[in-house]
């Protein structure tokens, strides 16, 4: 038997499409992004970790923010700060499909603005959550 790192991204983007109505949440940056943004956009990306052990692993996860413009940013931050609230709330533990089981708190950072060429306000922030890996 041996235990896979969780699919992260495909079990945080239907997580938090359940609790954020009218943005678009994905795992992909569309490379054909216009302006303005017919919607806000979430893309969460896992960027690993380390296994800790045989059944559980720490993962990192960038998420970008996407949403208003540059000179009107406050729906970019309100969506990043909600994101960042749901992400870090204990409820993403409690969910009994989750393979979340403690959240890493010194891995979690931001919602930081990042400069961008486009004309929307782009937000990021980091999450670290140890997980409980999937039996193959």
């Amino acid at each position: 038997m041996i235990y896979l790192p969780p699919d992260m991204e495909l079990w945080l983007t239907a997580w938090l499409r359940r609790r954020l109505d009218g943005v678009r949440v994905t795992n992909k940056e569309p490379s054909d992004v216009t302006t303005p943004l017919t919607q806000p956009m979430v893309v969460i990306r896992d960027d690993g970790g380390p296994q800790l052990d045989m059944r559980t692993f720490d993962r990192s996860l960038g998420v970008t923010i996407l949403a208003g413009s540059k000179t009107s940013d406050k729906t970019a931050n309100d969506i990043a700060r909600l994101v960042y609230a749901h992400l870090t709330s204990l409820d993403i533990i409690d969910d009994t499909t989750s393979p979340i089981c403690d959240i890493t708190e010194t891995g979690c950072h931001g919602p930081y603005a990042v400069a961008d060429d486009h004309d929307y306000a782009r937000r990021y922030l980091t999450v670290e959550y140890t997980v409980v890996g999937v039996i193959q």
